[in-house]
């Protein structure tokens, strides 16, 4: 004995000298079935004393088949391997691009880990996968995968379609209404936009009502984008909201400003486009009631670039209203975004100011501007001659109108 201790003692000395080298293929698979069988014999013993405590429960279950001590411990370990701790993240899985978005969508649904990020994720995926595909193709990949259909049903079982919680998820908005309205479900976004929603204290009607509008705005952005891109079917749905006057009315704010904004960018030509841009015009007043001011900027800033007749008179009679009103929040934009409107909106009524040989109003814009933005809007240079700095606005003004030059102008950059 004596001997012994000293020998163990003298390894456990060595070891500390001299670390063990790493053990081998067959070391390492023996002593992971003693830990295994260990493992096992623990569990089977916790199930036994589990099962004989609670003989109550067992009785009332005597109908189903028995599971065995093995079967239980197997089930055990089942669960744990699959505990969504144990699985790789959603995002690194669509990266690995192990498994088709959809399909892996579709699992998460199953195991109940589905979620807005994970959903949103998988959607995007599948989404730039179709762009690198034929137009045909794309079509018939939509419809076979029903990725807009196969999240629909997984958001009416959850309670994000109750409060509408994921119509405030931007991206994963536009990619279900993507997706529904190239199935040829759009029919399903108006239940979700028509279902009256339950408003409680931490969801007020007018919030709802937002809800519904960003979704609203979804089907309008999806009409508007693409290849196929159809601004009769984006305004018939703006209209079609409009209209509507029961209790689960959308707001359409969110959907008009973006309309207002594309159609300022949009090449229209045909007839038939001209009416619907006159139509949504005369439309401004009555879903920007609240606001007259805002309505007045939105009827300019559409006449500045209408197809057909484009006017600046509008726009002029908004910045004579404008002129005394220094705290107007139009004249103090906050952020490079509001800027980029203000500066773009008074630099579009300049040129179409020049374009129409309007050299007076243009140049009162112009010194108007540098009054209210002098840090942006270079005062004018004058040459030791004491003439005006040549500065041509427009090619077709003649160079011997006294407006034909105008004072040189800074130009600041646009966000």
């Amino acid at each position: 004995m004596k001997a012994s201790s000293v020998q163990q003692a003298f390894k456990s000395l060595t070891s500390r000298i001299h670390p063990q080298l790493p053990l081998s293929e067959r070391e390492s698979q023996r002593l992971l079935n003693a830990l295994t069988s260990s493992f096992r014999s623990q569990l089977e013993h916790h199930h036994h004393n589990h099962d004989a405590a609670a003989s109550a429960a067992s009785a009332s279950a005597c109908a189903q088949p028995s599971l065995s001590p093995i079967t239980a411990t197997d089930r055990h370990l089942a669960s744990i391997l699959t505990n969504p701790l144990l699985t790789k993240p959603v995002h690194q899985q669509l990266k690995s691009k192990s498994k088709h978005p959809i399909a892996l969508f579709e699992d998460q649904v199953a195991a109940g880990r589905a979620n807005l990020p994970s959903a949103r994720l998988c959607l995007e995926a599948f989404r730039n996968s179709l762009s690198s595909l034929p137009p045909a193709q794309v079509k018939d990949h939509i419809t076979r995968y029903a990725a807009g259909s196969r999240a629909l049903r997984w958001l009416w079982t959850s309670a994000y379609t109750r409060s509408l919680s994921f119509a405030l998820d931007a991206r994963f908005c536009s990619h279900l209404a993507f997706f529904l309205v190239h199935e040829g479900k759009e029919t399903a976004l108006w239940e979700l936009i028509d279902t009256p929603v339950a408003t409680s204290p931490n969801l007020t009607a007018k919030e709802a009502s937002i809800r519904k509008g960003l979704l609203l705005s979804s089907i309008v952005k999806t009409h508007l984008s693409g290849p196929d891109q159809s601004l009769e079917s984006a305004l018939s749905t703006f209209f079609r909201a409009l209209e509507t006057s029961h209790t689960s009315h959308a707001s359409i704010t969110h959907a008009g400003v973006y309309l207002t904004q594309a159609l300022v960018k949009l090449g229209l030509c045909s007839n038939s486009d001209v009416a619907l841009y006159d139509k949504f015009i005369d439309s401004i007043p009555r879903w920007t009631k609240n606001h007259p001011d805002r309505a007045t900027y939105r009827i300019a800033n559409l006449t500045l670039h209408h197809p057909a007749t484009p006017s600046a008179d509008p726009a002029l009679d908004f910045i004579r209203e404008l002129r005394p009103l220094a705290s107007h929040p139009f004249l103090n934009p906050s952020t490079a975004s509001q800027r980029s409107t203000v500066f773009a909106f008074f630099f579009d009524t300049v040129t179409l100011l020049q374009k129409q040989q309007r050299f007076d109003d243009a140049l009162w814009v112009m010194e108007f501007m540098q009054q209210r933005f002098p840090d942006d809007f270079a005062p004018p240079r004058r040459q030791s001659s004491a003439v005006p700095a040549p500065y041509q606005v427009s090619e077709t003004s003649e160079t011997t109108s006294p407006h034909s030059t105008f004072p040189e102008w800074k130009v600041p950059e646009l966000g």
